[in-house]
This record gives structure tokens, C-alpha cells and sequence, in this order.
């Protein structure tokens, strides 16, 4: 079959759009290598699904890269529900492991990172790979650059189709010809997108139109009032939390039927086990027609923001940039109301890239003839400034990230670890291939950053003779810096067991970095507490207090010691700032370092430290103490329902199954005591289930419950 005519027809599109043409000409469904580089909603999702519809349809599989898990995700849902013919999967996590079972998929969505991670694992199904999708591939000039130039270098030396989709960017023709590849470039736009700074009363536009408002907030409604929606782009979490918290008494104007707002309100509250203090400002946002999106919101929050905005229940939405790369949400009028990022004590402008994405947001494909995209300025200089700096820029060049020593050395000792490079000779010419390279052409700083790391990696003893010792091949396949997997195999033949030490320990790894931010307020009474534990913490302790990041991470110990006795993600954001969506994060990697804890010990050949590593994994990923192990291993029974069953005597799985069913379903509600039943294969008569399907649930967190009683709106 014709993947084109294929892909036209799941798409219900009449016909390609002018980049799309552009890259089938370039032989995108031919397995020829492309770089396309095309503005914000230009339809490169459907160039990929070209390119992967043709790969599969030849009998090969096909591979989506990106930078983040919530975009490949996006993509895998809705590359599964436009051709459900094809098996297709989403692999995010878990960077110890060859994924096997891929082997029986035709598409496989990853990020750049667990990509890398298959790599290194020999994952026995990348020889069947016929072509690899790399999106967003200009971010080859951020922090994740480093991991996506290595997995591009290593994938150039395949017998593989690369297809590499970019923003706008001056220089995507050095991409194209570092990867050998044709270049589509274009600056076609479904809907036509105007850009301006609005000051003292006026938005001028570059193209020479001109709209009056009389502040901030009748932009906004001026939008509403015409039925479209406005996404507002916040500098920080906090503005975007205010932002929306003053615009309730706006938007609420504009909300038909409260009923779809109280059900999305609900899924927010329902979205973790015990709600937050944020949960409750977001599900009141929400039942007003706006709300928040961060980071701090935990996925399944994120992702109720998201399907009310594009369903035009919510009408606002204020987020964070990182929205604008993440997700497709687009929105009739854009509004940025700060161009400078804090970093540390200071500030700086954000790069004109940055903007563009942002701005990109704007116009909704077949829903608006045109997008806009405004600027909110304070003085007469900064509008001027704003106008011809960001409007009328151009998004500046991408360069390598990978003369980064750290990145250098992690990806040598992979290199190294899975034979991909066997001598020194071997290792130059594979960097001498990289992006870095192929820009700088400096020999001399290349051997000087290999050489060092070479030397490092001997001195760690994870190398010998450009070959892996037990230990190196452990921490390259762990996907762990160098650096932690030296720190943590120390630490297993020296071991100083507790949670104290274990959990400062991982508390120090690079991967946590940065790590929670100290106040001056806080230093001395976290000074205070480190003394008083200096005996169980795994450093010297006077050594430690010349370590600028010392209080940061003993912070951060603090902060995974609460969470592993079982205080709730309010109580976390009361103490620590740390807010749900970002404290998951924290939890996700620190179970994963726990987990590598465990295995370099078993290399170390410390039992003891392995056993107690396995435990504490358990504890981060629940939230709980030792004693509640066994019962969260149950399916449906979490840290708050663990120990609801502990204090009324249920410690163990045996015990629940002596237990009256009745009486676990008053504590657990009738649907989850049936589950529980069920998987501990206890038989439970039809008289029996009757009875407990009377038992009222007291599970579900309602707005009622939660917010003191019913909302004041009323139904319509």
C-alpha cells in the first residue's frame, strides 16, 4: 500500500500541505535521510508518520525519539489511534534493561535517553530499525544536547533512515549536512501568525496593525468575548498561579454549564491520594474557566488542563515555558508577560528561540483564520527593545552542547562499556564524527577532553586497557554519572547502614542536581540539624561544610526521610516548596539511584548494603515505612489505604485474608475490598459481595469534602 495515500486518508486530509509536498519530495517515504525545519504547527507530526507509516509497510520497525516523556507520549497515543493496524509502543522507562519485548512492535516511541540506554543494552531489535524520528532535534542545544548528539553519532553509523524535525533555526543546514541529509526548510504556517508588544494602551504588530485595549485584562476578554481561547506564558510557577488566580472573576463571565468544570475539578483533587492545598487552587481555578499548568502538577493534573483547554471548557490557561515545547496546545492569542528567567540571584533575557516557540502557540488549525502573539512591556524601552529584538529577530544558530567534561566522560565509559569503541584511536574517530566536531574542527581540545576522561575512568577502575571492568559495565548499563556509580561503590565497602546515611547518600548523586534551594533564613537551623546527625551522615563532617551544595543536599536527604515516613505531598509542599509534580520527579529518580545502589553493591560484594538498597527503593517508590511493605505490594493499596489496613490490625496480606470482607470493605470501600480479595484469591459468596456492595465508599475525595462544601456557582 501507498503510505502516503495511507497517511492522507488517517488524517482525513484532502491533500498535503507545501512542507509536507516539499519532504516527500525529498523522498522522506523513501528512506532518504531529512532535516525539516518549519515553524510550530506546520504539520511535521505527519512527516514523521510518513516516514514511519513507510519504514513499517517496507517490514521494518520505526522509532520516535524526543526530548520529554509527555511528548513522546502524545505522539504514541495518537499514532496508535490513527492506525490501530500497526502494534505500537511507548518505552520511557527503566534504563537497566534491553526491552526484549519491543522485538514483537512495528513503532516505538522513547525519549532521547532511554533510546541511548537500548543502545548501550544491544537491545536485540534494533537491527530490525528502518527508520529513526528525531523531533525537536534542535535540542541539541540544551542540557538533554549531549545524549541526543552521542544516540545521533552512534545511529549515523547505522544502515538507518534518519528523519530530524526542528523549529526554525539559521543554521539547520550544518545539521543536514552533519547527518548527511536533505534540508526542508519552510516558513509556511497554517494559520497566519502576527507578532506585537502591547504598551500603553496599544499592541502594534509587525504587520503594521495596531489594537487598543485599555489593560492587560481586556486583552484576555476581548478574546473570550469572541469566543477563542488565551494561553498566557508566566516567567515562574508562582506567576502563573497568581495570574490565574486573578483572572477567576473574568473567565467565570464566559463558562457555559458548570457540570463539565465540577468533573474536570474533581479529576484534579482525585489525582493523588491525600489532595494538596494546590490541588484545591486548581480544581476552584478550573471550576471559573481557567487554570495553572507547571510542573509542579503531577501528569494525570496536567493532562485534565490540557484536554479542558482543547475541549473549550477551560478558557484560560497561564503555564510555565515549558509548556511550549512539551505539549500541541494551541490558542487563538498567546501572551507573554515576561522575557527574563531567573538564574540563581540574577536574571537574563530568554533567547529569541524560546520566544518563537512560544509565540508558535498561537492560531488553532481550523478553528482560526489567524494567530496572535503579544508581548506585555512596562517602559517605553523595553516595548521598543521587545518589538525589534524578539519580533522582528531571527532565532539564534544551535551549537553543541558536548564539551561538557561531564557528558564527555558519561558517554566514553558507554562507549567503551558495550564495545561500541575498543582503543583510543577508535574513541577520537567516533567524537571526531560527533556535532561538537563537525562545528569546532578543534583536534586539540577533542584529545584533551577524551584523555582526561580516559584517565579518570582508569583511576575509578571502571576501565582497563579501553576495556570494561565489572564495575564500569554495572554503572554504563545503570545509565548513572561515572562519578555516582565511584561515590556509591565506595560507600558499599565502607558501609555505613540507616536511613540518615543511605538517603544523603543519594541525596549527593549529580542526577538530583540542582538540588533544593537553601534560604539564608534556613542555613543556620539546617547547620544545627546536620550536627546533631554528623555521626550517621557518610562524610566528614567538617570536609563537608566547605562543599557549597552540603546544606542543598542535606536538604533534599531531609526532604526523601519525610517522604519515606509516609508525610503527605502538603505537608512536603509546606516544609520544602516542593510541589507534587515535582516531587514526583525527585521520587523517580532517587528510586531509580536506590535501585543502582543496590547493584553496584552486589559488584562491591556487600550484601548487607544490597538488601538494605532493595528496601529503601520500595520506601521511595511508595512513600512508606518498612513495616507497610508487604501490603503496598497489593494492586490498588497505596500509602494512605496501607495504612489505614495496618492501624486496624490487617499488617499482612495473610491477615486480609482472614479478615470480614464487610469490615474491609467500610475501610477500603466496597469496589477496592473485592480487588484486594480477588488478587489473594479469596473466595467471597454472592450473599457476601450483596452485603458489601451496601457498604457506602468514603474513598472518593469530592469538592464538597475537600473544599468545605459545596461551590457557590450553580448549575446551568
Amino acid at each position: 500500500m501507498d503510505p502516503a495515500r495511507l497517511v492522507l486518508e488517517r488524517n482525513r486530509y484532502e491533500d498535503f500541505n507545501p512542507v509536507q509536498k516539499e519532504a516527500l519530495k525529498a523522498g522522506v517515504t523513501e528512506g532518504v535521510n531529512l532535516v525539516v525545519a518549519s515553524p510550530t504547527a506546520s504539520g511535521k507530526t505527519t512527516i514523521a508518520e510518513l516516514a514511519m507509516v513507510a519504514s513499517i509497510l517496507r517490514g521494518k520497525k520505526a522509532v520516535y525519539t524526543s526530548p520529554l516523556r509527555a511528548l513522546a507520549a502524545e505522539h504514541y497515543r495518537e499514532f496508535a489511534r490513527k492506525y490501530p493496524e500497526f502494534r505500537v509502543a511507548l518505552s520511557i522507562g527503566d534504563y537497566d534493561s534491553k526491552d526484549a519485548h519491543l522485538k514483537h512492535y512495528d513503532a516505538i516511541f522513547t525519549t532521547y535517553e532511554k533510546l541511548d540506554s537500548l543502545i548501550r543494552h544491544r537491545a536485540p531489535w534494533l537491527p530490525d530499525v528502518g527508520v529513526l524520528v528525531v523531533d525537536e532535534v534542535h535540542s541539541i542545544d540544551s542540557d538533554r544536547g549531549p545524549t541526543l548528539e552521542v544516540l545521533l553519532t552512534r545511529m549515523k553509523s547505522f544502515d538507518i533512515q534518519i528523519v530530524a524535525l526542528s523549529a526554525t533555526i539559521p543554521n539547520a543546514e550544518e545539521i543536514a549536512g552533519w547527518l548527511r541529509a536533505k534540508l526542508v526548510v519552510s516558513n509556511w504556517r497554517p494559520v497566519e501568525l502576527v507578532e506585537g508588544v502591547y504598551y500603553d494602551g496599544v499592541v502594534r504588530f509587525n504587520n503594521g496593525e495596531e489594537l487598543r485595549f485599555s489593560s492587560e485584562e481586556e486583552i484576555i476578554e476581548d478574546a473570550l468575548k469572541r469566543g477563542k481561547g488565551v494561553l498566557i506564558f508566566a516567567p515562574t510557577r508562582r506567576s502563573a498561579m497568581a495570574t490565574a488566580r486573578k483572572l477567576r472573576e473574568i473567565t467565570k463571565k464566559y463558562v457555559r454549564g458548570r457540570t463539565p468544570l465540577r468533573s474536570l475539578a474533581e479529576r484534579v483533587l482525585n489525582a493523588l491520594e491525600s489532595p494538596t492545598a494546590q490541588c484545591k487552587e486548581l480544581a476552584e481555578d478550573i471550576l471559573h474557566g481557567v487554570a495553572f499548568h507547571h510542573a509542579g502538577l503531577v501528569q494525570k493534573q496536567r493532562e485534565v488542563v490540557e484536554e479542558g483547554f482543547r475541549s473549550g471548557k477551560i478558557k484560560v490557561v497561564v503555564a510555565t515555558p515549558t509548556l511550549a515545547a512539551g505539549v500541541n496546545l494551541p490558542a487563538f492569542r498567546v501572551i507573554i508577560t515576561s522575557l527574563r528567567r531567573s538564574e540563581g540571584f540574577y536574571s537574563r533575557e530568554i533567547p529569541v528561540r524560546e520566544y518563537k516557540q512560544m509565540a508558535g502557540r498561537a492560531g488553532r488549525p481550523r478553528y482560526d483564520e489567524r494567530g496572535e502573539a503579544i508581548i506585555i512591556a512596562r517602559t517605553p524601552k523595553d516595548a521598543e527593545h521587545y518589538f525589534e529584538k524578539y519580533v522582528m529577530g531571527e532565532p539564534e544558530e544551535v551549537y553543541s552542547r558536548l564539551s561538557s567534561y561531564r557528558a564527555i566522560r558519561f558517554h566514553t565509559l558507554g562507549l567503551i562499556a558495550d564495545r561500541t569503541v575498543r582503543n583510543r584511536d577508535a574513541l577520537l574517530d567516533f567524537f571526531a564524527s560527533s556535532f561538537f566536531f563537525y562545528q569546532s574542527k578543534d583536534v586539540d581540545r577533542l584529545e584533551e577532553l577524551l584523555s582526561s576522561a580516559v584517565l579518570e575512568l582508569e583511576l575509578w577502575e571502571m576501565i582497563k586497557d579501553f576495556e570494561p571492568t565489572r564495575l564500569g559495565s554495572r554503572v554504563a548499563s545503570l545509565y548513572i554519572d561515572p562519578e555516582t556509580g565511584r561515590m556509591f561503590y565506595d560507600f558499599s565497602r565502607r558501609p555505613k547502614l540507616g536511613e540518615v546515611p543511605v538517603l544523603f547518600l543519594i541525596a549527593s548523586s549529580v542526577e538530583l542536581y540542582p538540588y533544593l534551594p537553601v534560604s539564608r533564613k534556613e542555613e543556620m537551623e539546617l547547620l544545627m540539624m546536620a550536627e546533631e546527625m554528623k555521626e550517621e551522615l557518610p562524610v566528614d563532617f567538617e570536609e563537608a561544610l566547605n562543599d557549597i551544595h552540603f546544606l542543598n543536599r542535606f536538604k533534599l536527604a531531609l526532604l526523601l526521610s519525610k517522604w519515606v515516613n509516609e508525610a503527605d505531598e502538603d505537608e512536603i509542599l509546606k516544609e520544602f516548596g516542593v510541589s507534587p509534580g515535582q516531587l514526583r520527579g525527585i521520587i523517580s529518580i532517587a528510586e531509580w539511584l536506590a535501585h543502582s545502589l543496590g547493584e553496584i553493591a552486589k559488584v562491591a560484594g556487600s550484601g548487607a548494603v544490597s538488601v538494605y538498597a532493595k528496601k529503601m527503593e520500595a520506601r521511595i517508590r511508595h512513600g512508606v515505612k518498612e513495616e507497610l511493605l508487604p501490603l503496598v505490594e497489593l494492586k490498588g493499596i497505596g500509602r494512605k489505604r496501607a495504612r489505614k489496613l495496618f492501624n486496624a490490625g490487617f499488617t499482612s496480606p495473610e491477615k486480609i485474608k482472614r479478615a470480614d470482607p464487610v469490615e474491609l470493605a467500610k475501610l477500603l470501600g466496597p469496589k477496592v475490598a473485592l480487588n484486594i480479595l480477588k488478587q489473594l484469591k479469596v473466595k467471597v459468596g454472592d450473599e457476601v459481595k450483596e452485603r458489601i456492595r451496601k457498604v457506602s465508599p468514603a474513598e472518593q475525595t469530592t469538592l464538597e469534602v475537600f473544599m468545605g462544601g459545596a461551590p457557590g456557582d450553580t448549575e446551568e
